[in-house]
């Protein structure tokens, strides 16, 4: 069944799982458009295990248009693995379990794979700074406080890279509780990449961001740490830049396939960040032909094209249709992430480019 943010339970199960799920997004402080604008304008990115409570960090930098060939940047990682469905894998794991397990993808649209997606031990190949911030993933890749911005550096046989990023003021919290602590920050960017041949020096708007949650890995009885899973299944995650200034965020999660939450995220360099307050849809309209399979042997349907439409104080300020026109890449947490072409109205205007993915359906 094709995914929809607006497809209504039909079964006593569906329904069991929409209060799940509207129970889920309270529970994991899901933020909406209201509370948005009271939350701090600050960040930090200390890892969980500086904490007692958490046991999970995910860091990210995410540009959802490159120049050819290269078109998209994902460098998007999972310390700790959190007991979900979509970040949760067996494949690779670090031989002390979830909790030691990390996962980078890191690649663009010239990657395969088995170059872009790697596991780490968080005790044994990672090293990290507090003050100024440093995280180092086995001397392949790393980013650091550099002044008033962060120097990402990677140094692979398959891709080279150097990005400083420059924070603007605009952050989006995606949640904000006890439990689980999940932002982003649009950045300005500005540096090199080569890849297999191709050299090309680069700019514009990325996102840079970072969660810390809790995770069935902290609890003490191993085998609850091995064998549950709760059965979040459905994740996306876009990023689309409008031009040189604006920036928007599209999040989907499900509980099954019942919504916990579906958002639009503006954000602006002077600092304005909106959680759009209407109604959302987010619909996959068809599929790719064949499904993928993943490391771990799990056949995946992937999106082939897909819709979004979103009302904001009552005016309808997106409806943006959109094709996968890059091969899938596995190593965002359970899933894989792509890039497309989108075309529609922003704003009532007409407007075309191309949006970064993070697609996992692990029904």
């Amino acid at each position: 069944m094709l995914i929809s943010s607006h497809r209504m339970p039909s079964s006593i199960k569906d329904k069991a799982n929409q209060t799940i799920a509207k129970v889920s997004g309270s529970l994991m402080g899901a933020v909406t458009p209201e509370r948005q604008a009271t939350l701090p304008k600050d960040f930090e990115l200390s890892p969980h295990t500086l904490y007692k409570r958490f046991g999970s960090t995910h860091y990210g930098v995410m540009i959802p248009d490159l120049p050819e060939p290269f078109r998209y940047l994902s460098w998007a990682s999972v310390l700790g693995y959190i007991g979900f469905t979509i970040t949760d894998m067996n494949y690779q794991m670090s031989k002390d379990g979830k909790g030691d397990t990390a996962s980078l993808v890191h690649g663009t649209a010239l990657s395969t794979t088995s170059e872009a997606y790697r596991t780490f031990s968080i005790k044994n190949d990672i090293q990290f700074n507090q003050t100024p911030f440093a995280i180092n993933f086995d001397n392949q890749t790393a980013i650091h406080e550099d002044g008033d911005g962060f120097l990402l550096i990677t140094k692979r046989e398959d891709l080279e890279l150097e990005l400083y990023l420059k924070p603007t003021p605009a952050i989006s919290w995606f949640a904000y509780s006890k439990f689980y602590k999940h932002f982003s920050v649009l950045m300005q960017y500005e540096g090199h990449i080569k890849q297999k041949g191709h050299s090309k020096t680069v700019q514009g708007l990325c996102t840079l961001e970072s969660w810390k949650a809790v995770a069935t890995s902290i609890l003490k009885n191993k085998w609850l740490v091995k064998n549950i899973e709760l059965p979040v299944k459905v994740f996306s995650y876009q990023v689309i830049n409008i031009d040189h200034e604006q920036q928007l965020l599209l999040a989907f999660i499900c509980y099954e396939d019942q919504p916990i939450l579906t958002s639009v995220y503006y954000r602006h360099i002077d600092g304005t960040s909106i959680q759009y307050n209407g109604d959302i849809l987010f619909e996959v309209t068809t599929l790719q032909k064949e499904p993928q399979i993943t490391p771990d042997n799990f056949s995946m349907n992937l999106p082939n094209t897909f819709r979004w439409v979103a009302y904001h104080n009552k005016q309808k300020v997106l409806d943006i249709s959109a094709h996968v026109d890059t091969p899938y890449c596995f190593g965002l947490a359970a899933g894989f992430v792509s890039a497309y072409q989108w075309e529609g109205e922003f704003s009532s205007q007409k407007m075309s480019g191309r949006g970064y993915l993070e697609y996992i359906d692990r029904r």
